[in-house]
């Protein structure tokens, strides 16, 4: 059987040095936890090198189209969300959706592995409207580690190998108990998730950590596809990772074993494929040695279409 009901529990430790709030949901069977990192009060900072206008296409409606990395560096951006996540407090650093901890892109020098993973929820400002038999799809979800002695990407996550576990959560994450979630692996490789209803998100990972050698890597990139088999359940998702100090090392509650990697912006969903994009170096950084799905990618047949959100931000950190 793919999947296996996950008991899942997580803790709220206040960190005084920035004030910002780190939630971790372990899955005990697996040993596989999820960070989402949120602040009161944490000002997020613009990275130094954004996508400059005359790199994009604008149409109308408030549109833009991106190659790959331009779209990568988007999603990345602070202050270029697509909408937001109802239910998400306003104080946290993520609820604006990109958001990357101080200290740096790289690991702690004694840490091993790593996790790529992926959220879903419900969009503010959209009508309170679920469908219990509606799907979150999923697909060709890959973690990359950047090597600093070489300067080459790594592939240590990859669905085609690796399961997805995943449960739903209460938005805030203030309950400790993920709720089972109907998953279900189709035959083209992808996954199918449930929708959340108002007040929960889908919340879901590669189960098989990522490894690399101890003071290797600086940096993470992860990547997939999602989209929803709904056109009138409006939703928003983005991607991140956490850092592990190596392959089965237990969750503690200090948060020791596990810190994030950060994540990045909203993205709405729609009934096509989005790629979802996370990095967690600078975009100069990224410009300079882009991981393997971003090198000399060709312009799209269908380039990506990004608009941006039609609702006030209602976050209080950040852009």
């Amino acid at each position: 059987m793919l999947f296996s009901p996950y008991e899942l529990t997580f803790v709220f430790p206040v960190l005084a040095f920035a004030g910002y709030l780190e939630l971790r949901l372990l899955a005990s069977k697996s040993a596989i936890s999820v960070v989402l990192t949120g602040a009161a009060l944490t000002l997020c900072a613009v990275p130094e090198d954004p996508v400059r206008a005359d790199q994009l296409e604008a149409s109308s409606d408030d549109q833009t189209r991106a190659l790959p990395i331009l779209d990568a560096i988007n999603q990345n951006t602070p202050g270029q969300s697509e909408g937001y996540a109802v239910g998400v407090p306003t104080t946290f650093a993520w609820c604006n959706g990109s958001y990357k901890p101080p200290g740096g892109n790289a690991p702690p020098s004694d840490f091993t592995a790593v996790t790529g993973w992926g959220q879903v929820y419900p969009k503010v400002g959209s009508p309170a409207r679920s469908n219990p038999n509606g799907n979150i799809l999923v697909a060709n979800a890959k973690t990359y580690v950047h090597v600093r002695t070489n300067r080459e990407w790594i592939l240590v996550q990859d669905q085609a190998t690796d399961d997805v576990a995943g449960a739903h959560f209460v938005a805030d994450f203030a309950r400790a108990a993920g709720i089972e979630m109907r998953m279900k692996a189709l035959p083209d490789g992808s996954v199918a998730l449930g929708i959340p209803t108002t007040g929960l998100n889908t919340h879901f990972w590669l189960t098989k950590r990522g490894t690399y050698a101890a003071g290797s890597v600086d940096g993470v990139y992860v990547q997939m596809d999602i989209r929803k088999d709904d056109p009138n359940v409006k939703l928003v998702a983005n991607v991140g990772a956490d850092w592990w100090r190596n392959s089965t090392v237990e969750f503690v509650s200090s948060f020791a074993n596990n810190p994030g990697a950060g994540m990045s912006n909203w993205i709405e969903l729609s009934t096509q494929w989005s790629t979802l994009r996370f990095y967690s170096g600078s975009s100069s950084q990224l410009r300079a040695n882009p991981p393997p799905p971003l090198v000399d990618a060709a312009p799209e047949a269908n380039p990506t279409i990004r608009r941006h959100a039609d609702t006030p931000a209602p976050c209080l950190a950040g852009p």
